[in-house]
């Protein structure tokens, strides 16, 4: 039996208020990582961090907006100020949504683009000069199995998650040479409060039928006829952060129960 050991590795979590990098900040502090969470939310990174400093690692909450260069430079810099340096970038932010394209601003388009897609850009060029000093880290982009399978009213999200697993390929054979990891992960059906908010857009009153849209959606996508959880994905990026995953770079990982191949 193996175990993940990252003590003394310091991690920034961007979206670690909730959700999935929630989950995925508290179990890399499990493992021994001290953690900055980065979030537009500050009172629930605040709330990740206080259950991080139960297990003993340090961190710190940090209210951003990924779609600044801006703050994503300022918040690599705080994290070297207070942990020394920066191991591991894991850009978990996002937004979603599902509109038809007839019907959608590009306003709307513009933002989903520039915190999906480029807010993960902007977060790995503010650290890559530090770890290219160090000649190490592991950085892991959040993806999503819309990147494959493109549902109608999803031009915009779809369209912002395939340029993730493209980016991801590009930047990694860059900078493989200077002992830098980058992958991305690719959620498949997790009851998240982002799908939350899409079942309410479908059904702003009905409850019940929420559910049923929710489990067929999960028996007509998945094989394995099961949801997938936070946790699951939160065991592949702490793989993937670790010295167990040292020659894997430029690849794209679905979690989702066969879904996508």
């Amino acid at each position: 039996m193996y175990s993940l050991d990252l003590s003394h590795k310091n991690a920034i979590v961007t979206g670690g208020a909730s959700g999935l990098c929630k989950c995925t900040a508290i179990y890399l502090a499990r493992a021994g990582a001290n953690v900055v969470v980065a979030d537009y939310n500050l009172e629930g990174a605040e709330k990740t961090v206080g259950e991080i400093k139960e297990l003993g690692c340090k961190a710190f909450a940090y209210k951003i907006d990924v779609g600044d260069p801006k703050q994503l430079e300022a918040l690599a810099a705080e994290t070297i100020k207070q942990f020394g340096g920066i191991d591991f970038l894991i850009n978990g932010a996002g937004i979603g949504g599902i509109e038809p394209t007839v019907e959608m601003s590009s306003e709307r388009f513009s933002r989903i683009i520039d915190i999906n897609l480029k807010g993960e850009i902007w977060g790995i060029k503010a650290v890559l000069p530090h770890m290219i000093e160090k000649q190490y880290g592991r950085i892991v982009n959040f993806s999503s199995v819309a990147a494959r399978q493109c549902g109608p009213g999803g031009a915009a999200y779809a369209a912002s998650k395939a340029g993730v697993n493209a980016m991801t390929a590009v930047i990694a054979r860059e900078v493989a040479e200077h002992g830098i990891n980058i992958n991305a992960v690719m959620p498949g059906v997790i009851r998240t409060g982002m799908w939350d908010e899409t079942l309410k857009e479908w059904n702003p009153k009905d409850c019940a039928k929420r559910e049923e849209d929710f489990n067929k959606i999960v028996e007509s996508m998945i094989p394995s006829k099961r949801p997938q959880t936070p946790e699951d994905v939160a065991y592949c990026v702490l793989f993937l952060c670790s010295d167990y995953a040292k020659e894997i770079t430029a690849q794209t990982i679905a979690i989702d129960g066969g879904a996508t191949h």
